[in-house]
């Protein structure tokens, strides 16, 4: 004789539990599909979060490196503001020009003073006096002095006191052509100086006219070596030449 399956049950109870078992297992089918809902459900809040998460961050990159990028334009535009000899428009204003006004009283009291190697008046911040020294002694004379006359015909000689002069009635003087290669070359180096002395170029020279003049002269020269050219004595040395 089979035993039943369910042991210890009266035949009522067998009665009563075969009655609540499909009612009992159609309750668990109906929960099934419910807890897929929700698995679900779950599974598109965290693709939702992890989405926002990642676009949060990639914002917050994309943040960072335009603050940096602003940065680097805030610390180039800084540096472009540094007093730079090379660029006068960076120095402060009384300092980017070489100007001694139009007599010599004005120019005395500008500390200004006659430089020989620029043949104008300059003042301090545009001098290298240095180079001017080395200038005055690099010419044909005895202990290398260069000659300077008030002709054409080089008969009627000028000192350094009377060059000076000349700058307030807006004369000139005549020197050999060897004093304006050498002035060419002093100037060379006056604006490579520039970056160890801080001087200032004066803008008479600081243009492409006068290294053509300055190329004339080396690479053509005359027949007669030892001619005398005129050369302008200003005070204001802003002004172009």
């Amino acid at each position: 004789m089979a035993s039943s399956s369910r042991p210890f049950l009266s035949s009522s109870e067998k009665s009563d539990s075969d009655l609540d078992l499909p009612s009992i297992e159609f309750r668990s089918d109906k929960e099934g599909p419910n807890k897929r809902h929700w698995r679900r459900f779950y599974a598109v809040v965290r693709i939702i979060v992890v989405i926002l998460a990642s676009w949060g961050f990639v914002s917050i990159c994309i943040e960072a490196s335009r603050q940096f990028e602003s940065d680097s334009w805030l610390t180039c535009d800084t540096k472009s503001k540094v007093p730079d000899p090379y660029h006068p428009e960076t120095l402060e204003p009384g300092r980017n020009t070489c100007d001694c006004g139009t007599t010599t009283q004005q120019a005395l009291s500008r500390d200004c003073v006659y430089d020989s190697l620029a043949a104008a008046w300059l003042p301090p911040y545009c001098r290298d006096e240095e180079l001017t020294a080395k200038f005055e002694v690099s010419g044909p004379g005895p202990e290398g002095q260069w000659f300077y006359y008030a002709d054409e015909a080089g008969t009627i000689p000028l000192n350094k006191a009377q060059l000076a002069a000349l700058g307030e009635v807006g004369g000139s003087f005549w020197a050999l052509r060897d004093w304006h290669i050498a002035h060419c070359l002093f100037y060379w180096q006056k604006y490579t100086r520039m970056r160890e002395t801080g001087i200032i170029m004066e803008q008479r020279f600081d243009h492409i006219e006068h290294v053509r003049h300055c190329q004339h002269l080396a690479l053509k020269p005359k027949p007669d070596h030892f001619f005398l050219i005129n050369v302008n004595v200003v005070m204001n040395s802003t002004l172009l030449q």
